[in-house]
């Protein structure tokens, strides 16, 4: 697939994985099939599957793993690393496809199911709903029908560490061998798309509020607390952030295909030297930055000094990076301290982002009006080309965030549909509306979903929508002493569904990036216990949901910004400020079911966006917004 990894690798740790036996010859594929496939570059999901069960054959593979990553461990992938996509046909972000000689399955979560069972249909592979109670995880599926001996392929290049070790801790057990050399899509997909070569450019201290060297200190500070020598950086929005570059290898990711290592003198970058013009390497390297070609990653890391003491992250590292280290290095495992660093936003960051709100909230009043106001209905597809021109009006826009969800009637209840020409539908009145959305800008990056109804809503819909909005009034409203995470707030949202014997699937809120990342850790607000205390300046969403299959969907989202509060004979306490602004729908709500406090709330924080967004509107608009928002 690409030069960047040794055709073998080798783990340096105290258990070797089982690779390729020495003097076992390379199998390629016969003649006749090569022929085939160059004569039918656009195969079929039959026939796709019929190769790499060939390839399988004669590399003695008894199964192979394909899993949505990239040698980054991205949630979104350039084309060129959507292996799995190319080989399911299923376009989720998250998902495992598996093959064996006579299955083929794919796992995905609650987000997807619905999406993956009608986009895998007819393509050979079964869907398998990843979190059901007597649905077993991938390695589970393998230990119980695997035999001893057997071989798992995997893809070293693109496959993390943590992943790796996973795998044979619990493959061990069954004598089951992982091979993590070989990438038995590479000669099947002959028409695969290239790495992107998108322009490097400079992210303006204007913006970020930092600049190169000042970060670098503080990522040096941390590096002295655990006594590392260099930092091993291989996510793409954290190479972004610490050398404050952007770019657009990733769709609605403004980031570079880079990696890097941070030392305490020196700064080495790994990114293809088409990609950075004159100005920009002088840039660079004024500041003290040492630039080499994106491969040579891997020279780099085999030639380090031994006895340097290297700081990687295993859920962010592949297997075969890590692999390519000098063995005489010492290698510490953590996270890497941009993760954190950035996930604190500085003041100036914070002053763009509450100006960002105002942009953004603007594109999105002005695009509801226009749903209620236009001649004839738009279609889903529409409705997201509409906002997409109203948010590029607004100063400083660059790109959308990510691909908006546009839902109407059934295709809302699908967590993260993606409309289609062939699903695009009329948003009428028959039916809710959920709109998720988001813009890239120069001063920062919005998420945004509001669910709505350009008709006369059912009783059911009112109550859904109200339960819904009482738990992101909850999250909203909250004060919680310093140090709490995010799953003790995650309950918040759901105690009125739950009371009624419902739940949504998915967490109810996730950090943001600044003019980077829509989706950005380590903090989150979910079920999952992830060991990070909220922190002042930390970005996040507050988005509880509700999902009836086959009828609606409906889910409230803003962006909150944790901020100190106050301090008590208990202790310092925090909260969250709203930042987004936009009005939710008064008409949907049930005032029976809301206490006086949400209902104060709810008029508190209509008053803010019509104080915000009225004097920039059109007279009509203003109107408009002025009944929507409305005391209750």
């Amino acid at each position: 697939m690409l030069d960047l990894i040794p055709a073998l690798v080798t783990i340096k740790a105290a258990k070797t994985l089982t690779m390729r036996k020495a003097g076992q010859p390379t199998a390629t594929l016969g003649q006749k099939t090569r022929h085939r496939m160059k004569g039918n570059m656009k195969l079929t999901q039959k026939e796709k599957l019929d190769r790499v069960r060939e390839l399988m054959a004669l590399h003695g593979v008894t199964a192979l793993v394909v899993m949505s990553s990239d040698p980054h461990q991205s949630e979104y992938l350039p084309e060129h690393w959507q292996t799995r996509q190319w080989l399911t046909g299923f376009t989720g972000s998250a998902g495992t496809a598996m093959v064996t000689g006579d299955q083929a399955l794919l796992w995905t979560d609650f987000r997807y199911w619905i999406q993956a069972r009608d986009q895998i249909r007819g393509s050979g592979f079964e869907l398998i709903r990843q979190g059901e109670p007597d649905a077993p995880e991938v390695v589970q599926w393998l230990l119980e029908n695997l035999k001893p001996k057997d071989r798992v392929a995997m893809d070293g290049q693109v496959v993390s560490l943590e992943s790796v070790r996973t795998y044979q801790k619990k493959l061990d057990p069954g004598d089951i061998h992982l091979v993590l050399d070989l990438d038995l899509i590479q000669e099947i997909w002959t028409d695969r798309p290239p790495m992107p070569l998108t322009p490097a450019w400079d992210f303006p201290v204007a913006y970020a509020g930092k600049d190169r060297p000042l970060k670098w200190d503080d990522i040096h500070r941390k590096m002295e607390t655990i006594k590392a020598d260099w930092v091993l950086m291989t996510a793409l929005d954290d190479i972004a952030w610490t050398f404050n570059l952007r770019g657009e290898d990733i769709s609605a990711n403004p980031v570079n295909l880079a990696f890097a290592l941070v030392g305490k003198k020196e700064k080495r970058l790994f990114m293809d030297p088409a990609k950075i013009n004159e100005d920009l390497g002088r840039l660079l390297v004024r500041d003290g930055v040492s630039l080499f070609p994106y491969p040579d990653v891997v020279k780099c890391l085999a030639g380090m000094d031994a006895g340097q003491r290297i700081l990687i992250d295993p859920d962010k590292t592949s297997y075969a990076l890590f692999n390519a280290v000098n063995p005489g290095c010492r290698i510490i495992e953590g996270k890497i301290p941009s993760e954190r660093l950035k996930a604190v936003k500085n003041d100036k960051e914070i002053a763009h982002i509450r100006q960002t709100a105002v942009k953004d909230g603007l594109a999105m009043v002005n695009f509801l009006y226009r749903l209620e106001h236009l001649d004839a209905p738009v279609t889903e597809l529409g409705a997201a080309g509409l906002l997409y021109g109203l948010r590029k009006e607004q100063p400083d826009f660059k790109d959308i965030s990510f691909t908006p969800i546009m839902a109407f009637g059934e295709h809302s209840a699908l967590c993260h549909y993606s409309a289609a020409p062939e699903t695009d539908v009329p948003i009428t009145n028959g039916n809710l509306f959920l709109t998720d959305s988001g813009g890239n800008y120069l001063t920062g990056t919005t998420d945004i979903t509001r669910t709505l109804h350009l008709g006369v809503p059912a009783a059911q819909q009112i109550h859904d929508y109200t339960l819904v909005l009482k738990g992101h009034i909850a999250v909203a409203a909250a004060l919680f002493p310093e140090g709490t995470k995010g799953f003790q707030i995650d309950t918040l949202a759901r105690q009125f569904l739950w009371k009624e014997g419902m739940n949504f699937g998915h967490g109810t809120g996730h950090g943001v990036g600044f003019y980077l990342s829509v989706h950005e850790g380590p903090a989150r607000i979910s079920p999952y216990p992830a060991d990070v205390a909220l922190k002042s300046g930390m970005l996040l969403t507050n988005e509880p949901g509700l999902y009836r299959e086959g009828h609606y969907g409906i889910r409230l989202e803003n962006m909150v910004l944790v901020r100190d509060a106050h301090e008590t004979q208990f202790g310092k306490f925090m909260k969250f400020e709203n930042l987004t602004l936009c009005h939710f729908e008064t008409a949907l709500m049930d005032k029976a079911l809301l206490t006086s406090e949400e209902i104060d709330w709810v008029n508190a924080y209509h008053e803010r966006v019509y104080d915000l967004l009225s004097p920039k509107l059109e007279p009509e608009v203003r109107a408009w917004l002025s009944l929507k928002t409305r005391r209750l």
